[in-house]
Order: structure tokens, then C-alpha cells, then sequence
């Protein structure tokens, strides 16, 4: 087996890694689509496909990581959704719209007021889960299904099955462009992901987290405080969550229950697509930004091409076994 290993090595072949195979499908997916309709390729669709993918990237981004740790949070669509309602709702009832008159101070404080909570809100579910996960030594598959059901039922509860309206206000975030061209979404998004390449690559918190995903005892018995590193990753997806409610209401404008309930088998999809291990130890910030990618690109070519939409669910689902599949013959770990 080590003289194989070593005759590859000196082989001077290409390294078959996860990377590799997901930038030659993109860029096959890219020659494709854009032969069957030349408008793919152009500028402003590629800006589209990014500002589409930009709150993906940022669920996806501390989904991740915390899937480097051998832990999964499914929960995280409806957290999205429930943060989204409560921030809509702040934003509603503080500034008296569609045209209730209310003081100066409610409307400086509207904002201010519903980021803040929306945060501190992503903070506290998952701070939640995370004990929760830990204390009862479950798998987390589980603890965070249940919790799907919970946070899907308290955005029901809180928004009483109604939608809530910005009517206008706080669209900066999510429909605003950098010099008009650049959506200020893409640079949340790239921002995230450049923080979990920072902290995975060249931080003792983003070792530990490695270290934990590929053998939990041995890491606890060299020291790593296991459950303090595992909350804190489940803590982060939280407040991933928070950022990409509030600049997903901002976007669309409107809250429902169910607005961002998309997001935890799209996330999912994207970290997995990129090589992220179901059993931790092993992915990389980039290879996440590159799942993302081509989840983008799929939905975006299927509508350039005028492929049933239903049809998405079916090639979402073929591309994560095929990756999965893939990722069983690649060492990808850099």
C-alpha cells in the first residue's frame, strides 16, 4: 500500500482531490449552459447568480464549520425563518407601518433595535442546541430536527400565520449595490467565507475543530476542551443564521413562517457538494464557497435553459449522492 502511495506521489500526476472535480463541473456546467443560451456568460447574470447565492454562502459558511467538528444543525432554515419574522416585525411595529405616526426616537431605534435582537436571538438558539446536543450526548441529526419543528412552530406562533412588512424601509443590505453595480449581499457572503477559511487555515480554534471532527476522545484526552470548541461552532451557525435573516427580509421585504425554511437542505447540499464530511475532520472554507457555487449555477441554468423548476429538486438530490460518492475517493483536507 505505501510503495502505491509512493509511486503516485512520484508519478507526478495531478492530486485527485474534491476542489478539482467541483471546478471542472462548474466550468462544465458553465460551457453548457452557456451554449444553449449565450446570456448565461453575461455580467450581469453572473452578479445575479452571486447576489441569489449570497445568503446560501452565509448559512452555508457556519454550517461548515461546525460540520468540521462532526456535528450537523438541520434547524437551521427555520431559524433563519423565525429570525426573520422577528425582524420584520420590529422594524413593523417600531416605526407605526404602513402609516401609523410614532416618535422620532421608535424610528431611530427600529433598526438598531431589530438587529440587535435578531442577533442576540441567533446567539441564544444556537447557545440552545449546542447544550442541548452536548448534554444529552445525542446525535445532533436528531437534537436538531426536533429543534427544526420547535423554531418552525414558535415563527408560526409569532407571526400568527401572517406576513410582516418593511413596506420600503431597510433595503440597503439586501438590494443595495456597492458603485450601483456590486450588491452589498456578495460582500457579506465573501466575507464569511473568507472568516472560515481564516479561522479553519491558520487558527488554533479552527485546528481544534479539525481535531474534534476526526477523533473526539483522542482530542479530549490531549487537552482540547471538546465541548466549549462545540459550542462555540454551534453558537456561530447562530449568529450566521441572524446575518442572513436580516439581509434576506431585506431583500424580499416581507417575513413569513416559512420564509427561509429552504436553507437547511440547501446549506446542507453546499457543504457536502464541497467535500465537508458527515462524520468531521475533513472540508475547507473553499470548497464551501465552490458547493455553493454550483448550487447557484444549477438553479440559475435550469431557468436560462426553461427546465421544469420541479425538475431542481431531482438534480440537487442526484449532485449531493454523486458528491458523496466522490468524496469516498478524494483526500481533500487543505
Amino acid at each position: 500500500m505505501n510503495e502505491t502511495r509512493t509511486l503516485k506521489k512520484e508519478s507526478g500526476l495531478p492530486k485527485f482531490t474534491q476542489s478539482l472535480v467541483l471546478i471542472v463541473i462548474i466550468a462544465v456546467i458553465c460551457v453548457v449552459t452557456a451554449i444553449v443560451n449565450p446570456r448565461f456568460l453575461r455580467i450581469q447574470n453572473i452578479i445575479n447568480i452571486f447576489q441569489q447565492i449570497s445568503i446560501l454562502g452565509i448559512v452555508a459558511s457556519g454550517v461548515g464549520m461546525l460540520l468540521v467538528a462532526g456535528q450537523i444543525d438541520i434547524s437551521v432554515g427555520t431559524q433563519v425563518s423565525f429570525m426573520g419574522v422577528l425582524f420584520a416585525m420590529i422594524i413593523q411595529k417600531m416605526m407605526g407601518l404602513p402609516e401609523k405616526a410614532v416618535p422620532e426616537w421608535q424610528l431611530a431605534a427600529a433598526v438598531p433595535l431589530a438587529i440587535f435582537s435578531t442577533f442576540l436571538v441567533g446567539a441564544l438558539m444556537g447557545l440552545l442546541n449546542g447544550i442541548v446536543v452536548i448534554k444529552s450526548k445525542a446525535s445532533s441529526f436528531i437534537i436538531t430536527l426536533g429543534f427544526q419543528v420547535v423554531y418552525s412552530g414558535a415563527a408560526l406562533l409569532l407571526s400568527g400565520g401572517a406576513s410582516y412588512m418593511l413596506f420600503g424601509e431597510f433595503e440597503l443590505l439586501g438590494r443595495g449595490r456597492i458603485f450601483g453595480v456590486i450588491p452589498i449581499a456578495i460582500l457579506f457572503f465573501l466575507g464569511m467565507i473568507a472568516i472560515a477559511f481564516v479561522v479553519l487555515k491558520y487558527t488554533r480554534y479552527g485546528r481544534f475543530l479539525y481535531a474534534i471532527g476526526g477523533n473526539k476522545k483522542a482530542a479530549f484526552v490531549s487537552g482540547i476542551k471538546t465541548d466549549k470548541i462545540t459550542l462555540i461552532a454551534f453558537i456561530v451557525v447562530g449568529l450566521s443564521n441572524a446575518l442572513a435573516a436580516i439581509i434576506l427580509i431585506s431583500r424580499v421585504g416581507s417575513a413569513l413562517a416559512t420564509t427561509g425554511d429552504s436553507y437547511a437542505l440547501d446549506s446542507l447540499a453546499a457543504v457536502i457538494v464541497g467535500g465537508v464530511s458527515l462524520s468531521g475532520g475533513k472540508g475547507t472554507a473553499f470548497n464551501v464557497f465552490l458547493g455553493v457555487v454550483l448550487i447557484g449555477l444549477i438553479s440559475n441554468a435550469l431557468i436560462i435553459m426553461n427546465v421544469n423548476p420541479y425538475l431542481r429538486q431531482v438534480v440537487l438530490g442526484a449532485i449531493i449522492i454523486i458528491a458523496v460518492t466522490v468524496g469516498q475517493y478524494t483526500g481533500d483536507r487543505s
